[in-house]
């Protein structure tokens, strides 16, 4: 049996939301599979001799980098050929070196895997952002975008809680491999977090490729739809940037945190920062992308703008709580508002991309921000934590609400600065639609 062939006419079209859906999946396990390493942060240290700073690189540098290394050739096929297939493959490739890294026996071939989950995960977001737009209406598309932005809570809880009730029974029940023997617990919980994604690459296979509404217009090339967009672009990717800065500067560090500082084991700060990413980032990516699409119906052009500054103004506070707070349970009460304010921006930042960028060229504008995002936010924000705490003398927690505090403040600025030049080059991108 093969997958189909032809694209559908979509409007709304036919699988459209069984596409959502394994897009959703997708993306749940790029995340499960990016962020499993922070729960593994000490054995990982103590058994490969590494230092945090190296730790820093390994969780977000190495792996932002080659995300945007091949993020931009990626996103070019995406815009002329089928996306369902490049997402599959992508799919496949980061399941495969996940697994590797759980092989990993020294800093340079864990650098090695790390670089190869970050260029199969460069498919996802290009390719489900190209996509939904031709799947679904204006209208619907924060909803949708929430939807598949909450599979990263959800991959990120099923990282945290899956991976620690498997690191406690690997560390009771060790694994052994033919040819390998006897593997370490974390690198037991590598190899089973990377299996599941090997099916669903499979399954994508059968997701229907939709016509595109916004096909390839003769004389108009990336650069001009790129340049188009101007300070509303901008805007856009610094302040959805600065949040994701946020975001990562402190998730990327909390398990360890909170073992380090306040003395929970890994399998009590995996449960319960799991339960707590499970529950309130879904909650907060739908949220933000009903938030969104409410104020679009009431004639907010600018809504998802707003809704950026709201998750940048509400990051300060609850970043600093967690990070000063005298006790461990004052300090886990500021990680909800932490997830849920960082969580309003991953649906809605694509869905934003897609109201200023012809479909031409989206995708691979996509791959520019995603690439932006990832070297700044991902890339920089969990080892400039470490950095900071190294050059002050200080604790993780303290650089932490240092750092991300920051971030969101820089985001609320941009958005705000950007709400005047989103508006106009909505209302100027529906013109040139429309003709």
């Amino acid at each position: 049996m093969s997958p189909p062939a032809e694209p559908v006419q979509i409007g709304p079209q036919r699988g459209a939301w069984f596409a959502a859906t394994i897009l959703s999946l997708g993306y749940l396990l790029a995340f499960a599979d990016r962020t499993v390493i922070s729960l593994l942060v000490v054995p990982i240290e103590h058994d490969l001799q590494l230092s945090d700073v190296q730790m820093g690189l390994l969780q977000g540098t190495a792996f932002a980098l080659f995300y945007a290394g091949f993020g931009l050739p990626i996103a070019w096929a995406i815009d002329r050929l089928r996306r369902n297939s490049i997402v599959a493959g992508g799919i496949l490739v980061w399941s495969v070196m996940t697994g590797l890294c759980g092989l990993a026996t020294g800093f340079a071939p864990f650098l090695t895997a790390r670089i190869g989950v970050g260029a199969g995960e460069a498919t996802i977001l290009p390719g489900a952002t190209s996509m939904i737009a031709d799947y679904f209406p204006p209208a619907q598309r924060g909803r949708v975008l929430g939807v598949f932005a909450s599979g990263i809570y959800l991959g990120s809880a099923a990282a945290l809680i899956v991976g620690g009730i498997l690191l406690h029974y690997f560390s009771a029940h060790h694994l052994r491999l033919p040819l390998i023997g006897a593997v370490a617990a974390w690198q037991s919980v590598f190899l089973a977090i990377a299996a599941p994604g090997i099916l669903l690459a499979i399954v994508a296979l059968w997701m229907r490729e939709p016509v595109r509404l916004t096909p390839h217009r003769p004389g108009f090339g990336f650069l001009t739809g790129f340049t188009e967009a101007g300070g509303a672009l901008v805007t856009h990717m610094i302040g959805f940037t600065a949040i994701a800065f946020a975001s990562y500067a402190a998730t990327a560090w909390l398990p360890t945190i909170f073992i380090r500082e306040h003395g929970w084991t890994a399998a009590q700060i995996g449960l319960r920062f799991g339960l707590v990413v499970l529950v309130i980032g879904p909650i907060g990516s739908i949220f933000g992308g009903w938030l969104a699409d409410r104020l679009e119906r009431a004639g907010r052009s600018d809504g998802k703008f707003l809704v950026g500054i709201i998750a940048g103004v509400g990051v300060i506070p609850s970043a600093m709580l967690v990070g000063f707070a005298p006790g461990a349970g004052l300090a886990f009460v500021g990680v909800l508002p932490v997830i849920f304010f960082t969580s309003f921006v991953w649906g809605v930042a694509p869905g934003a991309l897609q109201e200023i960028i012809h479909g031409a060229v989206l995708g691979r504008v996509t791959a520019i921000y995603t690439a932006i995002l990832n070297l700044v936010a991902l890339g920089l924000g969990p080892l400039s934590v470490a950095v900071l705490a190294s050059m002050l003398g200080a604790n993780l927690g303290v650089a932490m609400a240092i750092i991300a505090p920051l971030a969101g403040l820089v985001a609320a600025i941009a958005f705000a600065l950007g709400r005047g030049p989103y508006r106009a080059r909505r209302a100027a991108l529906s013109q040139i639609i429309k003709h």
